[in-house]
């Protein structure tokens, strides 16, 4: 009986034994396929997030007021790495302006869900001028990657609808900021930032102000410094100079991504803007502080920068002895200018007074200049008179040479040509006649030079005296005016002919 229990016993244990280890093979077995499964889901998983995206990320929270300028970061993310990069958007929102003042692009690695993504950002600015909620449109970027397998992948993006709400938000007005401004809402239109403003000077101020001379110029440079803003929203300083003081403004130097202090590395915006002041009048002169507004931030209340007022001391300027912008050492004016008329006007009745003895002392050269002038205009007929005077002399003292040539230079000097063809421009018969005989007793053949008798030259004289006197004016109407008044014609000339009486240069 004892034997039987024992081995009733022994058998009870080993069945729960063998029940137990089978209850342990079958969760090993679950847990293993779960782990399995579980790993292939975390693998699906990742697969399918090695995708390309892209993010976009505000820099600034809300809050944003009107006119603020807030970043805008646009990332594209790729599995591997870019095999090229892609072409950023600009975006074109209503009521708002959007820029790219950072041409430069950050590059990335980072990790999502275990797998590795390249990304590159780049930088906006977004600002609105009105309360309003903006929206940048969803633009798509074509991006190329390597793929698991080094082989180029092309693949399209979308960015993210992004709403940006500014102020109180709602449907944007879109109305101009100088309209806005007109209605009361200026405030609109200045920086959201707080605003640095220096000035530097040049001469350098003293304790006592800046010292100057009359006639100098004092160069304030002023610089303004706006962190997280561009530098065309920072409004232009007004430059105020008191009586007696022009002020002259250069174009203004903008600069955006800069950090000009170094203790704190926050860029912005730069405007350096320039002013040159001239004092011409001594005295003591107070220029007015440059004041700019801007907008809180945080609070969203209204304050202000300014550069100080500067005192400046005007001593009267050096004595030279030379030339000067304003007139000599001499008439320079004071400060009330009368000292300067006074000299002036007694310059003026001096100068006028030395100006009336020179006329008076010069009215008994007026006839002797008179004098000069009459012989000058009447020298032409003079000379023709003696011109002429020698043409009868030597006509009448029978010397064809001398006649025929001062008959010529006549001719040429009052007629303006030689003497054979005024004789046959006048028509006058006797004088052609005379003219032809005495150009063959010249010009001709030697032997019938030779063969003829004494030269008369009376006829030629007579005609000559005659036809000079009517052709005197040395007018092309007065040359003919001798044969008109005689009234004989010209004998008819033989066809091919000439009443020249030289011979042909080459007859043959």
């Amino acid at each position: 009986m004892g034997d039987g229990k024992n081995d009733g016993r022994g058998t009870g244990k080993a069945r729960d034994a063998s029940m137990s280890d089978n209850r342990c093979r079958r969760w090993l077995v679950s847990v293993t396929v779960g782990v399995v499964v579980l790993l292939c889901l975390v693998a699906t998983g990742a697969a399918m997030a090695a995708e390309p995206m892209a993010r976009v990320v505000l820099g600034t929270s809300s809050p944003i007021r009107p006119g603020q300028q807030v970043t805008v970061d646009v990332t594209v993310l790729v599995p591997n790495f870019f095999m090229a990069a892609p072409d950023f958007p600009l975006f074109q929102v209503p009521g708002a302006v959007v820029t790219m003042p950072d041409a430069r692009a950050l590059n990335a690695t980072e990790t999502l869900d275990g797998a590795t993504f390249a990304a590159i950002t780049r930088t906006y600015a977004f600002a609105a001028d009105q309360d309003g909620d903006y929206v940048l449109p969803p633009v798509a970027i074509d991006v190329t990657y390597a793929g698991d397998d080094g082989a180029a992948q092309h693949a399209k993006v979308t960015l993210p609808t992004t709403r940006i709400r500014v102020g109180a938000g709602g449907t944007p007005a879109l109305t101009s900021p100088a309209r806005k401004a007109g209605e009361g809402g200026q405030r609109a239109t200045l920086p959201v930032a707080k605003l640095t403003v220096t000035q530097s000077l040049t001469p350098a101020a003293g304790q006592d102000g800046v010292q100057l001379r009359a006639g100098d110029t004092l160069v304030r440079t002023v610089t303004t410094f706006a962190p997280d803003t561009q530098a065309m929203r920072i409004q232009p300083p007004k430059a105020q100079a008191p009586r007696g003081v022009r002020v002259f403004a250069a174009d203004p130097k903008l600069s955006d991504g800069v950090s000009p202090n170094v203790a704190d590395p926050v860029a912005g915006g730069l405007r350096v803007d320039t002013f040159s002041y001239v004092f011409e009048r001594r005295g003591t002169y107070t220029l007015p502080a440059i004041t700019l507004d801007w907008i809180d931030p945080a609070s969203g209340q209204r304050e202000r920068s300014e550069a100080p007022a500067l005192r400046v001391v005007v001593a009267p300027g050096a004595p030279t002895g030379g030339m000067a912008p304003g007139g000599t050492a001499w008439f320079s004016r004071g400060d009330d200018g009368r000292v300067g008329a006074v000299l002036e006007g007694i310059a003026m009745l001096a100068m006028l007074s030395v100006v009336a003895y020179a006329l008076w002392r010069a009215r008994g050269l007026w006839p002797a200049v008179r004098q000069r002038y009459v012989a000058w205009r009447t020298r032409p007929a003079v000379q023709a008179r003696a011109l002429h005077a020698m043409v009868v002399r030597a006509c009448l003292a029978s010397d064809p040479d001398t006649a025929y040539r001062a008959a010529d230079r006549w001719s040429r000097y009052v007629v303006g040509m030689g003497l054979p063809a005024w004789a046959r421009a006048t028509g006058d018969v006797a004088l052609g006649d005379s003219v032809v005989s005495l150009e063959r007793r010249l010009f001709g053949e030697t032997a019938k030079r030779f063969g003829e008798g004494a030269w008369d030259g009376k006829p030629l004289a007579e005609a000559f005296g005659r036809c000079a006197r009517m052709a005197g004016g040395g007018r092309p109407e007065d040359v003919t005016k001798c044969g008109q008044k005689r009234g004989p014609t010209r004998r008819p000339k033989h066809d091919g002919s000439d009443d020249s009486a030289i011979s042909p240069l080459n007859p043959f």
